[in-house]
């Protein structure tokens, strides 16, 4: 699909989609594989986003940068160009939305959580969860073309998680096959920054089972891109592992004795 504006996915929607809910997911998914969120926005002092013509009002563009009430604004709005009953709900600092069908059965989404998932075609978490079955959706998604027979990538993770379980592998050797294991699953340039950062951490947890003192945080300095870091505390070392934005791999960036030298807090 050739996107531009928010009309594009209303007039490229394919016309023979049978309900609501099957055009929800198909904006759902088509905005979810082009929007990325904005980290920056996490470093702001409080209310200057108020100032900020940026978030106000913000249209459609691709690459689409949003946070979370941006991105919930244009769902709403493609929702409401295709005659769907929904609305916005903010809850604290975070906003999603809920949609009704011809039932008026009331359906919730978190599409800003659910980015990562899209943009590496894994199943989603967050799109009617609780009122849509996993096999109806699967059903769906493979009509929209999302997926095909070979299904999610995240069906196939366990692969990795039983060959990890049953290995004599360290946790340094577990983490570092895991991290270089995920561009094997899917394609890693589909996603935004802070969506990439998102899946390696989940993706790390689901397949490395033990208990480990595995860290991810970022680092922002004023002027600078968000630096994206894994910390693995195991086998008497710590251990910093920093994402290279060109490889889009994390590289262990230095390793010192727990009992020795200064500490990588």
């Amino acid at each position: 699909m050739e996107i531009n504006k928010l009309d594009d996915f209303i007039t490229q929607m394919p016309k023979e989609l049978p309900n609501i809910i099957m055009k929800v997911r198909h904006l759902y998914l088509e905005l979810g594989k082009r929007s990325f969120y904005d980290r920056e926005y996490e470093h702001l002092m409080f209310g200057e986003e108020e100032d900020m013509s940026i978030y106000s009002n913000k249209p459609y563009s691709n690459p689409n940068i949003i946070i979370c009430t941006t991105l919930n604004k244009q769902f709403l709005e493609l929702l409401n160009k295709a005659g769907i009953d929904a609305e916005i709900i903010h809850d604290g600092r975070h906003s999603y939305l809920i949609f009704r069908d011809e039932n008026g059965i009331e359906h919730v989404t978190d599409l800003t959580r659910d980015l990562k998932n899209i943009q590496f075609h894994c199943s989603t978490s967050y799109f009617a969860r609780g009122t849509i079955s996993t096999s109806d959706l699967r059903n769906i998604d493979l009509r929209l073309g999302y997926i095909d027979d070979k299904g999610y990538s995240n069906d196939y993770w366990n692969l990795l998680r039983t060959r990890l379980k049953n290995s004599n592998l360290s946790s340094k050797q577990k983490l570092e096959l895991t991290l270089n294991a995920m561009q094997e699953f899917g394609d890693l340039s589909k996603l935004g920054e802070s969506e990439l950062f998102s899946l390696y951490e989940k993706f790390t947890l689901y397949c490395i089972e033990e208990k480990q003192d595995r860290v991810f945080y970022t680092v922002k300095m004023s002027g600078r891109p968000e630096d994206y870091y894994i910390r693995l505390i195991a086998d008497g070392r710590k251990t910093e592992y920093k994402l290279n934005r060109k490889t889009l791999q994390f590289e262990q960036s230095r390793e010192i004795e727990l009992n020795n030298g200064p500490s990588l807090e």
